[in-house]
């Protein structure tokens, strides 16, 4: 008999704005069509505070009760840790516990995340995550840079788990700007791990939009007061800010992939990065290739990308083909 009930344990869920709940917003609804009962056990169903740094983000306490209780009244037949965190700990106990085979997923570089703000070294941080995964039948990594590098902190049944984008809702039909300024977008987290500063202090003749929130946007707003914050936004209207940047510059030298990247490209929009994991892994057509290591120059390179070749690299990456891959690397409890 075919598995039918998918447990998904996470620390990070709605309201949170994030990688990890963009991607399993996307993934859910698909796997709900092929006859999948989907249940999550997240932050808002513990006892929980606010991460210092991110109020947005909850960290869960006394989880025992809540976890055993969720398992046994859903009973699945697949489980998944999405997260590292205590709600991803939780679940690992529990079929630690109970012998249940389960898969987790790397989403984010939180040792990168951690050393930047409090000093703690990586290779500290990475040994934590390593025990939630080290019992994990596969681990789901989104690109194979990121898999290479968690090889290097000994990370074992690592597997790539490709990505899809809306190429509907992202679209370049979505333009309607008639202007002669050159403009510049980000979208994203506005925090020091993000890199954000490099794009806000790039030099040149160009209007530049940051859309989306994060501990240091008023600090950015005061700092530069010519920049055009406009908050976090979605749907339609995200859509038309992909749509109506000349390019989409994205400073990270943190992140595991960008699912903003794809999102950006799907608009028919260039990209300026930097040539690190996450643009390397995606950028992978020579003619939509604009990395460099001076930012300024990748987007001088991005201005000259043919807007339909972005559009026509998204076009295979649909997210149908990554919820696949996704049951693919599923295991029965």
């Amino acid at each position: 008999m075919q598995p039918k009930k998918i447990a998904l344990i996470s620390d990070a869920w709605v309201p949170q704005v994030n990688g990890v709940v963009t991607t399993f917003q996307s993934v859910i609804p698909i796997l709900e069509k092929k006859g999948f009962e989907i249940k999550i056990l997240h932050p808002e169903m513990f006892n929980n505070f606010s991460y210092p740094w991110y109020k947005e983000i909850k960290i869960s306490y006394n989880t025992k009760k809540v976890t055993e209780k969720f398992f046994k009244e859903f009973n699945p037949d697949i489980v998944h840790i999405m997260t590292e965190g205590p709600v991803g700990f939780a679940g690992r106990k529990y079929c630690l516990k109970n012998k249940l085979q389960y898969t987790s997923s790397f989403h984010t570089r939180f040792p990168d995340y951690i050393k930047q703000r409090a000093f703690i070294p990586k290779r500290f941080t990475y040994s934590i995550l390593r025990r939630l995964h080290s019992d994990s039948e596969r681990v789901l990594v989104p690109s194979v840079s990121m898999l290479n590098e968690l090889k290097k902190y000994n990370f074992k049944n690592l597997v790539v788990w490709n990505r899809g984008v809306d190429t509907e809702l992202f679209n370049p039909n979505k333009r309607d700007t008639n202007s002669k300024d050159r403009q510049l977008t980000y979208v994203g987290r506005v925090a020091i791990e993000k890199n954000i500063e490099e794009f806000l202090k790039l030099k040149g003749n160009y209007n530049k939009t940051v859309v989306g929130d994060g501990p240091e946007l008023q600090k950015y707003i005061n700092k530069y007061p010519e920049i055009n914050f406009v908050g976090v936004k979605t749907g339609d209207e995200l859509a038309k800010y992909y749509a109506n940047a000349d390019v989409f510059v994205f400073p990270s030298k943190t992140d595991t992939l960008g699912n903003v990247i794809l999102e950006a490209l799907a608009s028919g929009t260039p990209i300026a990065a930097y040539p690190v994991t996450g643009p390397i892994d995606v950028l992978t057509d020579e003619k939509i290739n604009t990395l460099d290591n001076d930012l300024l120059q990748s987007v001088k390179k991005a201005l000259k990308v043919k807007r339909v070749d972005c559009r026509n690299f998204t076009l295979k990456l649909t997210w149908d083909k990554c919820v696949n891959e996704f049951l693919e690397f599923m295991v029965k409890v």
